[in-house]
């Protein structure tokens, strides 16, 4: 039942796949696992308040909310887009990376928070630790056993906390976000989509990596939707 860091009150969520994290080797992961699973929640958030403590920041998990962190990539683009739309104008690598240390998933700001769709962290998708698991024992199985009841947890929590904002980030995951949304958003620009609700506007948006000219993209598509976030 973990969902990921800071607050589900935040009017802002980032909602992602499945939590990453800096791999060493796959025995200093489990044991790294062991303690994150640990860490304290509420509604299955850990607020992630500054600064971090000294008991768990050497928590890879943890790092992207540390004083000397470097900017985290797949945050990078959606935390850009959350930024463009709040001040209007194009913020530099540091404002970003700053917005990264000091107020993403801090429960006490209470900003911006990050949401997972599956609870279990991995280093990336060609990596999977649990398989010694029953019902885990490829991430396939995984995501196959569990997807659909994760999809109707995120939705009944958004329309629960109705946050303001929404921001997905992959389009391999469109269809899981369609359903948490309850209908298919409409593509503003290429490979980005917009949906609003009384409560919550959704933005849907790749990765930048897979995006030529994703910054510029970004931005036009942000010029849009401004106006439909009144």
């Amino acid at each position: 039942m973990f969902w990921g860091y800071g607050s589900l009150e935040s009017p802002v969520w980032l909602v992602g796949m499945e939590e990453g994290f800096r791999s060493i080797n796959a025995e200093s992961d489990k044991k790294m696992l062991e303690r994150q699973f640990l860490l304290p929640t509420v509604n299955g958030m850990f607020d992630a308040s500054r600064p971090i403590s000294r008991d768990v920041c050497d928590l890879t998990n943890l790092s992207p909310f540390l004083p000397n962190a470097k900017i985290q990539p797949t945050w990078k683009f959606p935390i850009t887009l959350y930024l463009f739309l709040q001040s209007g104008r194009i913020l530099n690598e540091n404002e970003i990376l700053d917005f990264q240390r000091s107020i993403l998933a801090d429960g006490g700001k209470n900003e911006v928070a990050t949401v997972e769709l599956m609870s279990l962290p991995s280093p990336g998708i060609s990596s999977w630790l649990y398989s010694d698991i029953p019902g885990f024992e490829t991430r396939k199985s995984y995501f196959k056993t569990y997807r659909k009841s994760r999809v109707q947890g995120l939705k009944e929590l958004v329309q629960k906390y109705s946050p303001r904002l929404v921001i997905f980030y992959s389009l391999t995951y469109l269809r899981e976000w369609t359903e948490v949304i309850g209908e298919m958003p409409e593509e503003i620009t290429h490979q980005m989509y917009f949906s609003k609700t009384d409560k919550t506007a959704f933005c849907i948006i790749p990765q930048p990596q897979y995006l030529p000219h994703a910054y510029e993209r970004l931005y036009k598509f942000a010029d849009i939707i401004k106006k439909k976030l009144i």
